[in-house]
């Protein structure tokens, strides 16, 4: 699994244009490596329809690619998978998409993953919470699916001590938003939850006050 993690990161750092998503993906990388399953079968939530919005599956789908694993990822725009086939399609990538409300595919589907990237409803600093209580349903959709070992990722999120400058379009003046909480983002509920001790689930990712941070978590029993 450590030669496919570096074989994917390598070919996305190829790809990408963003320094940031390739830093972003070296720390999951990082605490990942014992990942137990020889193929990786993902599911991502939030598809991405060009490198504006990030496109880090480009990254979990080649390495279901370099692994003879699945891809999955559902969005409830149409346009926005419509963008994303052509995307990926380009990128020479066997992909799976669905148009459907994501907790919904979620709770109905068939798939088994070992690998999941929550990364729908897009975060609103100003007003978070909508955001983490729709990762929280995702995360009680799919968690009992997911056998022992998987890993599961949560995008989006920051620690207490960060602050974060919003630029609005059209000339508008930017304004800073400074996080007080101990955490918002979209697994901010997810995060509490492990934290209680009472999940099933051991946290991998640290807990860093600065950039946007992915959440990492391995499922324990």
């Amino acid at each position: 699994m450590k030669l496919a993690l570096k074989e994917a990161l390598s070919w996305y750092r190829g790809v990408s244009p963003s320094i940031y998503r390739i830093q972003q993906l070296e720390s999951v990388i990082n605490v990942i490596e014992d990942f137990p399953f020889d193929k990786v079968c993902c599911i991502e939530t939030g598809a991405s329809q060009n490198w504006d919005d990030g496109c880090v599956g480009a990254f979990f789908a080649k390495l279901c690619q370099a692994t003879n694993g699945e891809f999955h990822s559902v969005d409830i725009y149409d346009h926005i998978v419509e963008g994303s086939k052509d995307l990926y399609n380009g990128l020479g990538l066997e992909t799976n998409h669905y148009t459907q409300d994501s907790v919904e595919f979620l709770e109905e589907t068939d798939i088994i993953p070992n690998l999941v990237h929550l990364d729908s409803w897009d975060l609103n600093l100003k007003d978070p919470f909508p955001s983490a209580l729709h990762g929280w349903r995702e995360f009680i959709a799919i968690e009992d699916k997911m056998p022992v070992g998987s890993i599961l990722v949560v995008d989006d999120n920051y620690f207490k001590g960060t602050w974060v400058e919003l630029n609005y379009p059209n000339g508008g003046e930017s304004e800073r938003i400074d996080i007080n909480y101990t955490i918002v983002g979209k697994g901010s509920n997810i995060w509490h939850f492990v934290e209680s001790g009472k999940s099933n689930w051991k946290k991998l990712s640290e807990d860093l006050a600065g950039p946007n941070v992915k959440l990492v978590y391995q499922k324990i029993k």
